[in-house]
């Protein structure tokens, strides 16, 4: 059997909703399968999967040579009545929402996936993006700041593009 490393980034769809509810799982539990889902974060799954529109928001799948999923993100637009946990206070700066299984880890996939949504939220016309990462997850945290992201509060982060208006 060959090898199944060869990555392709598509666009997310409708038909793509469950595999978005794993990567917001994966998202939850720092790509940690035998970790517990917080009870906090599963509540939060219907504001971030069920609510969530291919057309307005957006998102990409990344699929191997095999047709397995690897990984991908997802976009959420808020407005101030019940946000998501990394929303900055600007309804035009998406929350991205990003993971990669673990079986494809140390691909580079994940900074291939960062770049491809920093380019999807640009090409919306979002001024920035933001994410939340637990204070608890210093890999992510890590990566994100590399990346030029900055921190709002202590699990919130933003990278700006441009001034959002205020």
């Amino acid at each position: 059997m060959t090898n199944d490393t060869t990555i392709t980034l598509r666009p997310a769809t409708n038909e793509d909703r469950t595999y978005l509810s794993r990567l917001h799982y994966l998202a939850d539990v720092f790509g940690d399968e035998s970790r517990d889902l917080p009870e906090s974060e599963a509540a939060d799954h219907h504001k971030y999967v069920n609510q969530w529109d291919p057309y307005t928001q957006g998102g990409i799948i990344a699929v191997s040579s095999h047709a397995v999923p690897a990984g991908g993100l997802f976009l959420r637009y808020w407005k101030s009545n019940n946000p998501g946990s990394g929303w900055v206070g600007y309804p035009e700066v998406p929350e991205l929402v990003i993971a990669v299984e673990r079986r494809y880890a140390g691909l580079g996939l994940g900074t291939r996936l960062l770049e491809a949504g920093v380019e999807l939220a640009r090409a919306q016309g979002a001024p920035g993006i933001s994410l939340f990462v637990d204070k608890d997850n210093p890999r992510a945290r890590s990566r994100y700041e590399k990346f030029g992201f900055e921190y709002k509060t202590d699990s919130t982060m933003v990278k700006w593009f441009a001034t959002p208006r205020v």
